[in-house]
């Protein structure tokens, strides 16, 4: 009977072990700076909360959407934007769009360029791993870009 406890004790402790991140300015904070990266938490025009931070030199922000009174929100989204000499045309961003799985670019009305990634952690949330992935890829995705638009 006691093993029957102990097991049932242990599986049901399993689930913390693996901590589903969710869309909370504090959590996805600590992810960032245990990434290496600053973070200063914010709001955005809304009252949502946001982060600002910097990788490799490309300052870039965290919104958070879907909230409900700024907490409780589903998901998040990285974005930055470069301000070019020269407008990026069209087609080049068509092009980045079209080529990349992640990472989507638009341009605002002077033709500078902005890069956004969005993260889904509605519900159950995602895995801290991923999540870390997800960090990951929003540093190669600020490389890669940097280099597509010889920043």
């Amino acid at each position: 009977m006691k093993f029957l406890a102990l097991a049932l004790g242990f599986a049901l402790a399993a689930p913390a072990a693996n901590a589903q991140v969710m869309a909370d300015v504090d959590v996805i904070a600590v992810f960032l700076q245990e990434f290496g990266l600053p973070t200063e938490k914010t709001v955005d025009p809304d009252g949502d909360p946001k982060i600002e931070s910097r990788i490799e030199g490309t300052r870039f922000a965290v919104y958070f959407y879907g909230c409900d009174n700024g907490k409780e929100c589903d998901s998040i989204q990285f974005s930055t934007g470069f301000d070019l000499k020269e407008p990026m045309t069209l087609e080049a961003a068509n092009a980045w769009n079209r080529d990349k799985r992640f990472g989507k670019v638009y341009l605002d009305e002077d033709g500078d360029p902005y890069i956004e990634y969005d993260v889904n952690t509605d519900f159950d949330g995602i895995g801290s791993e991923n999540f870390d992935d997800s960090i990951d890829l929003w540093r190669a995705l600020l490389a890669e870009f940097r280099d597509y638009i010889d920043w």
